[in-house]
């Protein structure tokens, strides 16, 4: 083996104390998945909040390839010395959903068991930190994408309800959604019976909470967890309907609206529509909501070599993914509930 070769595995299996010192402070860079620019017709006659339809033209952007995971803003939280929020709506009882106590600093909640689960009880304005310093770190145009251009990233060219067809039985092939697991693993933890959730999927995707990302099909794009795992926080101030909003993919402007554009779904909800979207408290703090990353394009050609950080991540990932893809692989299929 050369010695130019070696020295590189060597390098990338095992760190020095001073070159994993370095790494520590490096960010994650996020995966990113380069989206073509185009025209679609966003918003559906479902319902009042999507119309009018109107013709929203997209530039050529790049997108998180997965949503952000713990992992990654941990490292924000320790490198910049960020606040993150003490306190979580999360499931903590019979009472379903109640304020509680989070300790970022283990990456978990109390529905979120690894760090490669997505970034939960954050709010708004810590996706928000965490974009600008990472922009500022790398030198890159991260941001939060606009809502215009989730839907048009999400949907990836189709019109149907959901962006593999209208079928829903087939979701748990692309999604981690209120399934049979998330069924299963309520009634154990909190004695809560299927007419009590807030809907179930009649397929099973082997998650009853979060899920590691990248663990389903992606959509056309490559963009994966765009219909569930945890729902996404945008750029947009949120409005009531589309009356008057920008038709070249800008977010809708301002930045002391309480009321932030929240899209996708997640393992606490059957599949949304793919047009569907609501409004998120920029002061809430809740353990089903997350985001993932936008980024302008920049000179052609300008785009840097992965940093050490980067690349334990996504080898770290990648394990991660292998060992949950063999564990669901033993899981026994859930059956339908009796009626």
């Amino acid at each position: 083996m050369p010695a130019l070769t070696f020295h590189l595995l060597c390098c990338l299996t095992v760190l020095s104390e001073p070159a994993f010192a370095q790494e520590a402070k490096l960010p994650i860079e996020p995966p990113m998945v380069d989206i073509p620019g185009g025209e679609f017709v966003m918003g559906h006659i479902r319902s009042p909040q999507s119309q009018p339809l109107r013709t929203v033209t997209i530039k050529p952007f790049r997108m998180g390839k997965y949503e952000v995971t713990a992992a990654e803003f941990q490292r924000f939280v320790e490198v910049a010395r960020y606040r993150a929020p003490l306190m979580c709506i999360q499931m903590a009882s019979k009472r379903w959903f109640a304020n509680v106590p989070n300790d970022y600093s283990a990456a978990t909640t109390l529905q979120s068991t690894s760090k490669f689960e997505p970034a939960t009880c954050i709010g708004w304005n810590g996706a928000d930190a965490y974009v600008k310093w990472l922009a500022k770190e790398t030198g890159r145009k991260f941001r939060l994408p606009t809502e215009a251009e989730w839907e048009y990233a999400h949907r990836a060219g189709t019109t149907e309800r959901y962006f593999f067809g209208n079928d829903e039985t087939m979701a748990c092939r692309y999604a981690n959604l209120a399934d049979r697991s998330a069924e299963a693993a309520i009634k154990r933890d909190f004695g809560l019976e299927s007419k009590e959730h807030v809907g179930v999927i009649p397929c099973d995707d082997k998650a009853g909470y979060a899920s590691i990302v990248g663990m389903y099909e992606p959509n056309a794009f490559g963009l994966y967890d765009t219909l569930g795992n945890v729902g996404e926080v945008l750029q947009d101030c949120w409005r009531e309907n589309y009356d008057g909003v920008p038709s070249d993919g800008s977010a809708v402007g301002g930045t002391e609206c309480k009321l932030r554009t929240s899209r996708g779904g997640g393992w606490h909800w059957r599949g949304p529509h793919s047009t569907a979207r609501s409004p998120s408290d920029v002061n809430w703090i809740g353990g089903v909501a997350g985001f993932r990353v936008a980024e302008d394009l920049g000179p052609a050609g300008s785009a840097a070599a992965a940093n050490a950080a980067t690349v334990v991540f996504e080898r770290e990932l990648s394990a991660a993914q292998k060992a949950d893809r063999a564990r669901r692989d033993a899981l026994a299929e859930i059956p339908a509930s009796p009626n």
